[in-house]
């Protein structure tokens, strides 16, 4: 197939990456993933707790009397949660390659079905030329036969066999315009644009 552009192919691909919903939607998937990283790494910090109780001097509390007056700063360190911590960290950034590998599959499959999808446009286009054609003919095999049928050179036979033709190949235009117009929607649909927008 002669007709198909490389290039114009991977800007289809390109278009279709920047503008699909579910790429935008495994790219903010990342971003979280990402930033669950960088939260399981600052979790370092959630074993500890840091306390303080003021108690004024000049204060008398006879239900629950106090030795020491002023600040008092307390410091709590639960170790379960340091244990916990570097596992924590594995897992955030095993659920970021999970996600990024997610994201690349998908944009591999992405770029194989606007491939596929183009080719079938392209297909569709060649089909409706050919049946564009052969519609034409049947056309003028139809005037020239319903001429000589006038005239009585032909049968009646020949003029409705003639008629059958057009009828059989205008029929097969209107499916090959259909089809052109399901291919060109169904590659539309990836690239979140118009065909029309993509630049050549």
């Amino acid at each position: 197939m002669e007709d198909i552009s490389y290039v114009y192919m991977e800007k289809l691909v390109a278009v279709a990456k920047e503008n699909y919903p579910r790429v935008k939607a495994l790219k903010s998937r990342e971003l979280a993933a990402s930033s669950a990283v960088t939260g399981a790494k600052f979790s370092w910090f959630s074993p500890l707790s840091l306390s303080y109780v003021y108690s004024p001097t000049t204060t008398l509390n006879l239900t629950n009397p106090t030795f020491f007056s002023g600040y008092q700063v307390g410091l709590a360190l639960n170790f379960g949660s340091i244990l916990q911590t570097p596992s924590n960290i594995r897992r955030a950034k095993e659920e970021l390659k999970i996600t990024k590998h997610d994201s690349e599959e998908y944009l591999a499959s992405l770029a194989a079905t606007v491939k596929t999808r183009y080719v079938a446009y392209l297909q569709a286009q060649k089909v409706l030329k050919l049946n564009s054609q052969a519609s034409l003919d049947a056309r003028d095999m139809y005037t020239q036969t319903k001429l000589k049928y006038e005239r009585g050179e032909l049968t009646l036979s020949d003029y409705v066999s003639a008629s059958s033709a057009l009828t059989t190949n205008n029929q097969a235009k209107i499916d090959a315009e259909a089809a052109v117009l399901q291919a060109r929607f169904a590659l539309e649909e990836l690239l979140g644009i118009k065909l029309e927008e993509v630049p050549n």
